[in-house]
């Protein structure tokens, strides 16, 4: 069976800011990847490209496009009010989200952390919150599946004020870093954070970091499939010297 990872974002840019790596890394292992975005990115930046009035409607376009980069199988956007995800009722949207996971049946779902990420942004703590609601019920019905919270390299959780998850995975994206940073620079009315951008990545290293939710890894795993019943199909691409010989 070919496995399936569905990643739960909040804005357009959260796939590749964050996830866009691992997607496009195990999109390549023929992995099944999906992506929900949950808002309609109405409230971000316009770039000077857009009207507001038209930003929603740009921003799922530049969505769109990235994901198209990053190779995603299947994407759908939501349109939940940017600003405002976490005034929105949670039970109708965890239900759908479970829906969906009986739809798909991933083995991985992967979103933000409760912290919110590197700004704590409120939606993103709304989306971490409605996706473990609904991974909690999807595994309450029997189902093998994990829930990985995307969160920093260690040294960077060391030395930052904001309660960062401990990272249980390490996923090598050596490979798929200039596709990930494609990905984000399609997002083009987010150009102002770009720099801020490139700063995470340099300290994150050539890798996206996980931390796995209600269970403990030993030591530190590689691979987000590790020890689930379904596997990639095909070898992970790297570019990294330590992987290679």
């Amino acid at each position: 069976m070919r496995p399936t990872i569905v990643v739960i974002t909040a804005h357009p840019d959260d796939e590749a800011f964050g996830f866009g790596g691992t997607l496009a890394r195990y999109g390549w292992q023929r992995v099944r990847t999906v992506l929900i975005t949950l808002t309609d990115g109405a409230a971000g930046q316009t770039g000077g490209l857009v009207p507001p009035a038209q930003l929603a409607a740009r921003r799922h376009g530049e969505l769109i496009h990235a994901a198209r980069i990053l190779g995603i199988s299947h994407i759908e956007q939501w349109n939940a009010p940017d600003g405002a995800l976490g005034n929105v009722p949670a039970e109708p949207l965890v239900t759908r989200l479970l829906e969906r996971f009986r739809q798909e049946q991933p083995a991985v779902v992967c979103t933000f952390g409760p912290e919110g990420g590197g700004n704590q942004h409120p939606d993103h703590q709304a989306a971490s919150a409605l996706a473990t609601a609904a991974w909690r019920a999807w595994r309450a019905e029997g189902h093998m599946t994990r829930l990985a919270y995307i969160t920093v390299a260690p040294q960077v959780a060391a030395t930052s004020e904001i309660p960062y998850a401990p990272a249980h995975v390490r996923v090598d994206i050596s490979a798929t870093l200039a596709v990930k940073r494609a990905a984000f620079y399609a997002h083009r009315t987010q150009k102002a954070d770009r720099a801020y951008y490139e700063a995470y990545q340099q300290a994150q290293g050539p890798f996206e970091w996980f931390h796995l939710v209600d269970e403990t890894a030993p030591a530190r795993w590689n691979d987000l499939f590790t020890n689930l019943p379904v596997q990639p199909k095909e070898a992970p691409i790297t570019f990294m010297a330590e992987e290679s010989g």
